[in-house]
């Protein structure tokens, strides 16, 4: 991790939800970085804040990140253009170390916007899907046009991974996929996995309850990983 800043350069800004950017950027220095890992995100007059990255390490062609519209910092990111400069200190956070597991199964877990972390350690796996064993995906959003990477969902369910997605507030909304939040869909995403590692990202109150029930159904507490 450097204290420095870098200042980075969007090369793309790509419209995932009305809410949700993914911007790519890049610069004359190149981070190393594990997946799960932040990064500090700075717009000189506005501020600066954490940010998953959402690429990964051996991804190509800069760092991504998804922004959420919102106040301040995030405003302001989720406003640039391609060409528009930002500064960037990191990585940060202990992010998830897939390599310490290969040949493990992985239950991946994730709601809202904390899919952008996963989607770095999924393209990881997906670059070396040899070195891993089982993997299963439950991601989940409020509604369902809250999605993100759709295409990417379909693409990691090609790669051998189950998928599992869920909406906790489909009324209105002509969902008619699975419903709830994702603790309720984990005995599902568990099946076929042995003695897996569970990667978890959410807020406080989601990962307090997320760990509760993969505990209760047999997953070691030591193997119950978050990534700051």
């Amino acid at each position: 991790m450097s204290d420095q800043w870098v200042t980075f350069t969007v090369q793309m800004v790509r419209e995932e939800t009305a809410q949700m950017h993914l911007i790519s950027v890049n610069g004359e220095k190149v981070w190393s970085f594990i997946p799960g890992q932040v990064a500090v995100l700075k717009i000189e007059g506005v501020g600066e804040s954490y940010f998953a990255i959402a690429s990964g390490p051996a991804d190509k062609g800069g760092m991504e990140f998804l922004i959420q519209q919102g106040k301040g910092v995030s405003q302001a990111l989720f406003g640039l253009h391609r060409g528009d400069l930002v500064q960037g200190r990191g990585p940060l956070g202990k992010g998830f170390p897939i390599d310490r597991y290969r040949g493990r199964d992985f239950m991946l877990v994730a709601v809202g916007s904390a899919i952008a972390p996963m989607r770095s350690v999924l393209r990881s796996i997906c670059r070396r899907r040899l070195d891993f064993g089982r993997v299963a995906l439950v991601y989940g959003v409020r509604h369902h046009q809250d999605f993100v990477f759709r295409q990417e969902l379909e693409d990691w369910r090609k790669s051998h991974i189950v998928v599992i997605v869920t909406v906790s507030r489909p009324e209105g909304h002509g969902w008619i996929g699975k419903t709830g939040y994702v603790q309720s869909h984990f005995e599902e995403a568990l099946q076929g996995l042995r003695q897996p590692v569970a990667m978890i990202c959410g807020m406080k109150a989601m990962m307090e309850q997320t760990t509760e029930e993969l505990i209760r159904l047999g997953v070691a507490p030591t193997a119950i990983l978050s990534n700051f």
